[in-house]
């Protein structure tokens, strides 16, 4: 029995602890160690691990208590069903690690790759090719920017991009995650490209930074957390078409920079639903993070707030009520 609990979680010392409790009554830390013949510390340390796992309700008078297990125990369950699906579509979205292989499968192939892609490497030579792009494009510069960029020389040459292709005459339009519309020094850069005609909107989350050219070619960053140190440049008509299709979805959903993104029926802003959206599928507070385009404090200071106007003490209590009220 310890062996499947410990596939759930459970350590050896919590799933003692819990079976301490599994009566129904509260106990206190002194109490549970005298029962188990364990040292109070090590009791201690295992109730603040099942307090963690939703399990425990936070003590009263010093004294432990079980969430009822029909509930705790199968939200558990689901947990760990939720996390493998979510594994499974941060492999289908994060084209990080897909892209990445195709990099190392460019390195051995510098002439590029003939289905359609060409890896371009190093701050230097994706700052010379983005140069080119912005005065070659035609019709059409269509960028995702996740969250506010801190470095300052890429906000200068983000800038004067927009200008070059500003003066080619070309649609030009951008989608930005709300975040920025709180992040002083990332607002300043979106209000400039909508100052140099840039058209400008905000979506509560996206997937991946993306420029997308003409409709004949996209770059997409190899690593999300640099995104424009190293690129891949692709061609291929059928991915294109499908990253056209997305943005064209996405950029429809978008709300104008400078318009109040307004709140829904209950009292939520698009990114605080999106937040609850992406935590009911057991995305980390890491990964919000990402997906918002806001530091990961934001994150837990939104969570906070939210459990707060809810009445939750715990995770799991935030993630009942939200369902109970409806906010999925």
């Amino acid at each position: 029995m310890l062996g499947r609990l410990g596939r759930l979680g459970f350590d050896h010392l919590a799933a003692a602890v819990y079976r301490g409790l599994i009566g129904g009554s509260s106990k206190s830390v002194d109490d549970l160690a005298k029962e188990l013949a364990l040292p109070a510390g090590e009791v201690r340390s295992a109730i603040e691990r099942l307090e963690k796992m939703d399990l425990l309700l936070p003590q009263r008078e010093g004294r432990s208590r079980l969430v009822d297990p029909n509930l705790g125990l199968k939200s558990l369950l689901l947990r760990q069903i939720s996390g493998i699906e979510d594994r499974i579509r941060e492999f289908e979205e994060d084209r990080a690690t897909v892209l990445d292989l195709l990099a190392q499968f460019a390195d051995r192939h510098p002439g590029g790759l003939e289905a359609g892609g060409v890896h371009v490497s190093g701050r230097e030579a994706v700052t010379d090719r983005l140069w080119q792009l912005a005065g070659d494009v035609e019709a059409e510069w269509l960028a995702f920017v996740p969250g506010g960029v801190r470095n300052t020389e890429w906000l200068e040459l983000a800038a004067a991009l927009t200008i070059q292709v500003h003066n080619r005459e070309v649609a030009n339009r951008t989608v930005y995650t709300d975040g920025i519309r709180t992040d002083a020094a990332a607002l300043r850069r979106a209000t400039r490209c909508k100052e140099l005609g840039c058209t400008v909107r905000t979506v509560p989350s996206l997937p991946v930074h993306m420029l997308l050219i003409d409709r004949s070619r996209v770059l997409l960053p190899v690593d999300p957390g640099d995104p424009w140190y190293a690129v891949m440049e692709i061609t291929s008509p059928g991915v294109i078409a499908a990253l056209q299709a997305l943005f064209e979805h996405v950029w429809e959903s978008g709300v104008p920079l400078g318009t109040d993104t307004g709140t829904d029926e209950h009292g939520l802003s698009p990114q605080e639903r999106e937040l609850v959206r992406l935590l009911s599928r057991g995305l980390t507070d890491g990964a919000v993070s990402r997906r918002l385009g806001v530091s990961l404090r934001t994150v837990r200071r939104v969570v906070a707030d939210l459990s707060a106007r809810l009445g939750a003490e715990s995770r799991f209590e935030m993630g009942f009520k939200v369902a109970e009220r409806g906010w999925l």
